[in-house]
């Protein structure tokens, strides 16, 4: 505890100290409070769907892993579940959402902070000041940037996943509306676990936008990387060159295998997945010689009904099999770049919500916050 020179203990650190004695205590019967008030709701309709007589019952429960809320993260609270004809919901879907949204309703939407203090007393049931939603946004955008900033141990991570996301910008007076793309490095560790390292707007995929972005993460000490993982944008194995001259690199079998696909000629619905399950099975071989021999009877059992596709998949075969270097029970992870378009998927589903981002830098903004609020949310 900091004692200051008259002898005074700070007012400030004495409530922190005070409150992290009872936070455990205060959220465990906040916990217990909304448990007890979903079980009564429960009862009561059971009660009324009986008097009515209608066949209603008590079905178990369901684990909700967390719950954001204004005083906190409720882990595993148990929800009471109802069954009719079908399920009965005693939840709103999205009610657990509390922290993302606030901070997508500021940056996202932006809105004044008046605003969102009627959007929060309004959707979420609590009273915030203006001065509090402004401390809130400003210690967020701290926790982004300190992240985007800090130390990378050398080795940590073996691999790089680099792709971009598209984006439109909002239109103005005098400006229509255009287009940006978000770059995006997610950094793969051993074992398979993976982390989103840093991200740079920019008006196009180019090599001097990635090589920019990788140069950033080599800076925070990230000197080495064994693969870099991509969709075979030429741009982005430019900026690799540059930047990791080491590093082998990964073509996304799933982009490769559209472009493939689409110099097929016009299949029955039988050979269409025939086609697709055979070329699938080759990437689960144990190993880079065995997957070299089912891609030759691959391309031996479709020369005749596919030769321009076979002709392509034989000259860049190369390119997609760097993988199978790394150990086989999580080498799927570096096989396509699904790692940054699964996210990328759930980013725009949020983003759909609100109007857009208004210019590249608020765009950057816009994805740190998301990735925040995940974060939270999973913890």
């Amino acid at each position: 505890m900091c004692i200051s020179p008259n002898g005074r203990v700070a007012l400030r650190e004495l409530m922190e100290q005070a409150w992290q004695q009872v936070e455990g205590q205060a959220r465990g019967m906040l916990k217990r409070a909304v448990e007890g008030l979903l079980q009564a709701e429960r009862d009561r309709r059971v009660s009324e769907a009986k008097q009515r007589g209608e066949k209603v019952y008590r079905w178990g429960y369901t684990v909700r892993k967390c719950w954001t809320t204004l005083w906190g993260s409720l882990e595993q609270v148990r929800v009471p579940r109802l069954r009719g004809r079908e399920e009965i919901g005693l939840v709103e879907r999205y009610e657990r959402h509390g922290l993302d949204q606030l901070l997508f309703a500021l940056t996202v939407g932006g809105l004044s902070q008046r605003k969102v203090v009627g959007w929060v007393r309004r959707f979420l049931g609590g009273t915030l000041s203006p001065a509090t939603i402004g401390a809130v946004l400003e210690q967020a955008q701290e926790q982004v940037e300190q992240r985007r900033s800090a130390a990378i141990a050398p080795g940590r991570y073996r691999a790089i996943v680099v792709d971009g996301i598209y984006l439109r910008y909002r239109r103005s007076v005098g400006q229509p509306g255009r287009k940006g793309v978000l770059l995006v490095a997610v950094g793969v560790r051993e074992g398979g676990g993976f982390e989103v390292l840093d991200w740079r707007a920019a008006s196009a995929e180019s090599t001097e936008g990635y090589e920019e972005l990788l140069t950033r993460l080599w800076k925070r000490g990230l000197e080495k990387v064994e693969l870099i993982v991509s969709d075979g944008l030429t741009a982005i194995v430019g900026a690799a060159q540059m930047v990791y001259p080491a590093a082998r690199h990964q073509r996304c079998l799933a982009h490769w295998f559209r472009n493939l696909e689409a110099l097929t000629p016009r299949f029955t619905w039988f050979e269409r997945r025939k086609f697709r399950r055979e070329f699938w099975w080759i990437w689960d071989a144990e190993n880079q010689a065995q997957a070299r021999d089912w891609a030759r009877r691959f391309c031996a059992r479709w020369r005749w009904a596919a030769p321009e596709m076979v002709e392509k998949f034989q000259f860049e075969l190369q390119e997609v099999l760097a993988f199978f270097a790394f150990p086989a029970h999580w080498r799927h992870r570096l096989r396509t770049t699904n790692l940054g378009e699964g996210w990328f998927k759930h980013l725009r589903r949020y983003l759909s919500r609100f109007p857009g981002c208004r210019n590249a830098e608020h765009s950057e903004q816009v994805l740190g916050c998301f990735l925040l609020a995940a974060e939270c949310m999973h913890r």
